[in-house]
């Protein structure tokens, strides 16, 4: 897989992978970003706000920044790793995963 990076100078033309990583905000809630992609920053206190918004934000940004359609789609589901560790529906909210992994790609025109 090629990075952003080479996406954005062509020489890449496969799909290539964005770590997102999250944190718990510390006022409650939930802050994801991108150290790949200039302006991804996503948060706020409502964290099922910010998981609904990361895969569209991603590909808002990527296609501007590319001039090109770009789809994306989480490695990982998101969703359930946050339910596993206790994150989501729990009293006592557990770990939030520091990342998450997504393959973006091209889509033909």
């Amino acid at each position: 897989m090629g990075t952003v990076a080479e996406m954005s100078t062509g020489r890449s033309s496969g799909p290539w992978k964005i770590v997102v990583h999250f944190e718990r905000r510390e006022g409650g809630g939930l802050r994801a970003w991108c150290d790949e992609i200039p302006g991804f920053v996503l948060s706020h206190a409502d964290v099922e706000a910010v998981l609904s918004d990361v895969q569209p934000a991603l590909e808002g940004l990527l296609t501007y920044q590319l001039g090109q359609r770009i789809i994306t789609t989480p490695l990982a589901d998101i969703r359930a790793e946050l339910e596993r560790v206790g994150v989501i529906d729990s009293v006592t909210p557990g770990f939030i995963p520091e990342q998450v992994e997504y393959v973006a790609q091209r889509v033909a025109a």
